[in-house]
């Protein structure tokens, strides 16, 4: 899913750069008034198991490629506003040093998987009523893994198919359908990995999911 650079328009990578910088902005002073230090330590280790899962990438379309993006797992751990930070680090950091996505498209990647994929844990909150119930959060995690996976590729495949680079190769007709039938698949495994991660954490290192207090209205 990432995007490397001259496969968007000028205009669009001008676009998502300004969404994505007000999310960072939004998240970051939310951030400030929300967590607590320890944070901190527990922010480090899931950057870094996110950033070694998506270095695994798997070629779908005329350069770009899919992975695990884990965003849902980093909402979950993390709450949503400290998930689009750290998700937002990780692609930078892909970007500056592994030619993991381009710099001029930097934006469009962070908006694909970190604004997203923190967002969907709003998506959690709603279809989970009752945290305590494993069941009931699987499901829900599960759904909203699948889903933010869906969406951030099918805002990939919008970007790329409305930049004039790939007009002639048929455009969004040619590049939604191939960057959606790619990821659901992947999101169908990311969203069993994701809810079995997060239901096994829940059940034996509960005050690790700082997400999950959020849910409880503990750090809100």
């Amino acid at each position: 899913m990432h995007v490397p650079d001259g496969f968007l328009s000028p205009a669009i990578c001008v676009l998502m750069y300004a969404i994505s910088i007000a999310f960072l902005i939004w998240s970051w002073r939310k951030a400030r008034f929300t967590y607590s230090r320890s944070l901190a330590p527990l922010l480090a280790v899931s950057s870094a198991f996110v950033f070694a899962a998506q270095m695994i990438n798997f070629p779908i379309l005329y350069g770009t490629s899919g992975h695990l993006v884990g965003g849902t797992f980093l909402s979950v751990i993390l709450g949503p506003y400290a998930a689009i930070l750290s998700m937002t680090v990780v692609l930078m950091m892909q970007a500056l040093f592994f030619a993991d996505g381009g710099i001029f498209t930097f934006g469009a990647n962070v908006f694909n998987m970190a604004v997203i994929g923190g967002l969907s844990f709003f998506l959690v909150r709603f279809l989970t009523k009752d945290p305590k119930r494993s069941g009931r959060l699987f499901l829900s995690i599960f759904i909203t893994s699948l889903v933010s996976v869906v969406l951030g590729a099918l805002a990939c495949g919008l970007q790329i198919g409305f930049s004039p680079v790939f007009s002639e190769a048929g455009g969004v007709a040619v590049t939604v359908p191939a960057m959606l039938f790619w990821h659901v698949l992947i999101g169908l495994g990311e969203a069993a990995i994701t809810a079995t991660l997060i239901s096994q954490l829940h059940r034996l290192q509960p005050t690790v999911l700082s997400g999950l207090a959020i849910l409880r209205g503990k750090l809100e």
